[in-house]
């Protein structure tokens, strides 16, 4: 049980997506926002996420120890497990805010044309939609 409960875990968290994409715009922003106010904002946008989303993935590594460490515990029991995951989903709804409330910054920052050029670069694709494949 505890084998596919890290899993599980490991594939919510597991950066290098779109996370990884909002982080790394430099160039894009700077070849398609004209106005150089809203490059800046949305650059340290982009910045001030990866700096969070850095500490979030330094507490996700604590509470994955905490997890193996009641695995570990012969007495532990359901709610040990509970209390750990919790901690967890917590985790993964942070990530989440952080993610939109960058985008919802950026988004702010750009006209629809801009937006469209930005992203068209995005290397994420879902369903063979969006992105350069």
């Amino acid at each position: 049980m505890i084998w596919g409960t890290l899993a599980v875990l490991i594939i919510l968290f597991s950066g290098g997506s779109l996370e990884f994409y909002l982080t790394n715009l430099k160039k894009p922003v700077k070849e398609h926002v004209q106005d150089k106010a809203c490059q800046e904002i949305i650059i340290d946008t982009s910045k001030a996420l990866a700096k969070d989303l850095q500490t979030l993935g330094e507490e996700v590594n604590g509470h994955f120890e905490d997890l193996v460490e009641v695995h570990g515990e012969y007495d532990s029991v359901a709610s040990d497990f509970d209390e750990v995951v919790a901690e967890l989903k917590a985790d993964q709804k942070e990530l989440s805010r952080l993610v939109l409330d960058a985008r919802d910054t950026m988004h702010d920052q750009m006209t629809k044309e801009e937006w469209e050029a930005v992203f068209a670069e995005c290397p994420i694709t879902v369903a063979g939609k969006g992105g350069t494949e």
